[in-house]
């Protein structure tokens, strides 16, 4: 599979181009969650597309720094709820 990871300000993606998944994760001082949408309708590409040109306030990311967010996440929603 392929994966493309980015990062916008305090929030981090991971997209997955074999079933369009993207998975967001946001880790900050008042907000800590974990999302995921599917995209069949084409905004899924023209996302990815956009921001492998380099977007406005989008920075490439890697796995390890998106699973390190993702497992700081996950703790603190096991241990807060």
């Amino acid at each position: 599979m392929a994966y493309h990871y980015f990062k916008e300000q305090d929030s981090y993606y991971k997209l997955i181009d074999e079933t369009h998944e993207v998975i967001c994760i946001t880790s900050n001082f008042t907000n800590k969650c974990a999302a995921m949408s599917i995209d069949n309708s084409g905004g899924y590409d023209i996302m990815k597309n956009l921001w492998l040109g380099e977007a406005d306030g989008i920075e490439l990311s890697d796995e390890s720094e998106f699973n390190a967010v993702r497992n700081e996440v996950r703790d603190y929603i096991i241990e807060n709820l």
